[in-house]
């Protein structure tokens, strides 16, 4: 039984390719798994989205407001900001201004007021005859839902 050299070097060959391909090494796979879980741990722990705290009240069923929005909110202490900004507006002026701009790109755009459950209501009127005399006529009031 003396195979040839060229079926010796098959059969070797062979038998280390189909271990190479048997074989299966779990500690590298498990190291990076552990570092993807950790890593995204501390990704996620330092996601923080800014915003203005603002006690909106709470509604049994609010609506679904759909379209283009322009976002208004009121804190407590009757300081205005306006969509994502962090710092408040200075004058009712900048806010008018910035309501004809927008009121001049969407026609049928909708003022969102986000509004504290504290803001006295002579406060919301004055404002709301703001937004409209900036040429907005719709106007929402942000809710929650109890």
């Amino acid at each position: 039984m003396n195979k040839s050299w060229l079926e010796e070097v098959r059969l070797i060959s062979s038998s280390r390719r189909s271990r190479a391909l048997g074989t299966f090494e779990l500690a590298p796979m498990v190291d990076v798994i552990l570092m993807l879980v950790i890593f995204s741990l501390l990704v996620t722990g330092f996601i923080y989205t800014p915003g203005i705290q603002v006690d909106i009240p709470a509604v049994s069923n609010p609506n679904v407001i759909q379209g283009r929005t322009f976002t208004v909110t009121i804190t407590k202490g009757e300081a205005i900001y306006i969509e994502n900004s962090v710092d408040p507006i200075i004058s009712m002026d900048d806010l008018v201004l910035q309501l004809k701009e927008f009121a001049e790109r969407t026609r049928d755009g909708i003022v969102v007021l986000k509004a504290d459950y504290n803001v006295k209501h002579g406060f919301l009127m004055k404002l709301m005859e703001d937004i409209r005399s900036a040429g907005v006529r719709k106007i929402a009031f942000e809710g929650k839902k109890e």
